[in-house]
């Protein structure tokens, strides 16, 4: 359906976008299709020629070039590359609707053709083939277009009748085409929805078509004489679409939280036990020696601490003593196993930090010892 507008005019949307603008990551790759909407504003160009005959000089009408204005719609697919901030494409589209253009031919006329006769030229079908070039600054591409545009073509001729001749109507149709170029701006809603303003200015050409046998008016009998035609069109389009991309990624999964760090392992702790007052090393005592050399051996060199304690019978000053004999007898004992004197670090607590809280002068087994720790 078309919609007359007394004056045809358009501009092409402008987008502010600041110059210092990030991409944010819109992907622009990958196919698409949508639907769109529109103004058409053309010049739909056409004549009519009537051969002479022994009856009729012959003769030609232009059609009245004028401007019409109409509501068109469609859809339209293609696929896009993305290389950073550049967009590579290629878009197909189709829709209806076009200008059309009638001429009435008033009195006197034009030899052969009756008054009131008119003729007609329109369109109402096109579509384009194009490549589109982009730049991205997200959210917004800004883009031009360019290709091949192909319309229908129609003229039809309404031969008024007259005392001598019947008159008559053809109609003829063609298919035009030509280059179209423009530039659009389209807006990313999210990964997948797109909304765009595009315009295209669009020249079809012209078609000659042959109308036939075409009744015309003589001084005498009514005859016929052979007539053409020629169409043509040139238009613009102002254009607001909606884009939905396929397969495009979905959003990346949050990152993930920092593991924490492993705890440190703790220390392996062997406990060689003595008799009460005594610093010699039981067989018992001496298997526990032997297990914490093996393990010293088995890992990399680390220092290993030898601490000697007693229990809280006797002074402190004797105790003290005491346990550093201890803790220096089994140190001896690790160095006859392999384990060199200068990875230990050999020290006495005396009745110090008891495993077994006692009172003092109490005898617990469990406080006559030697610790010996490796990190």
């Amino acid at each position: 359906m078309r919609y007359s507008i007394n004056a045809a005019a358009g501009v092409l949307l402008a987008s502010i976008v600041p110059a210092s603008a990030q991409t944010s990551g819109v992907v622009w790759g990958g196919p698409y299709g949508g639907l769109d909407l529109g103004v058409d504003w053309g010049q739909t160009r056409g004549s009519v020629s009537v051969a002479p005959n022994l009856a009729s000089p012959g003769s030609r009408l232009s059609l009245t070039n004028h401007n019409d204005t109409t509501v068109i719609g469609g859809g339209q697919i293609g696929y896009s590359w993305q290389f950073n901030n550049f967009v590579l494409g290629v878009e197909g589209d189709v829709r209806g609707g076009g200008p059309s253009n009638t001429t009435t031919l008033g009195a006197p006329g034009v030899p052969g053709i009756a008054p009131g006769s008119h003729f007609t030229a329109s369109s109402d079908v096109n579509g384009s083939i194009r490549g589109r070039l982009g730049y991205a600054i997200d959210p917004f591409l800004i883009y031009a277009t360019g290709g091949v545009a192909i319309a229908d073509a129609n003229l039809r001729a309404s031969f008024a009748p007259t005392a001598v001749t019947p008159g008559g109507t053809v109609s003829r149709s063609s298919t035009l085409v030509g280059p179209t170029a423009g530039a659009g701006v389209e807006y990313a809603l999210n990964n997948n929805v797109s909304l765009a303003a595009e315009y295209r200015y669009t020249d079809y050409g012209s078609e000659r078509v042959n109308l036939g046998l075409v009744p015309i008016v003589t001084a005498g009998a009514p005859t016929t004489a052979p007539a053409s035609g020629r169409v043509g069109l040139r238009d613009n389009e102002l254009l607001f679409k909606v884009n939905y991309r396929f397969g495009a990624p979905p959003p990346p999964p949050p990152a993930p939280a920092a593991m924490p760090a492993p705890p440190p392992a703790a220390p392996k702790v062997f406990i060689v036990f003595f008799d009460w007052d005594k610093d010699t090393i039981t067989p018992e005592g001496q298997q526990v020696v032997q297990q914490a050399a093996d393990a010293y051996k088995s890992g990399a060199p680390v220092q290993i601490q030898v601490t000697g304690y007693t229990d809280r019978s006797g002074s402190p000053g004797y105790n003290q003593r005491l346990s550093e004999r201890r803790a220096n007898n089994v140190a001896k004992a690790l160095v006859r196993l392999g384990v060199p004197q200068n990875q230990m670090s050999v020290s006495g607590r005396g009745e110090n930090d008891n495993r077994v809280p006692t009172a003092d002068g109490v005898r617990e087994p469990q406080n006559r010892r030697v610790e010996i720790t490796t990190p």
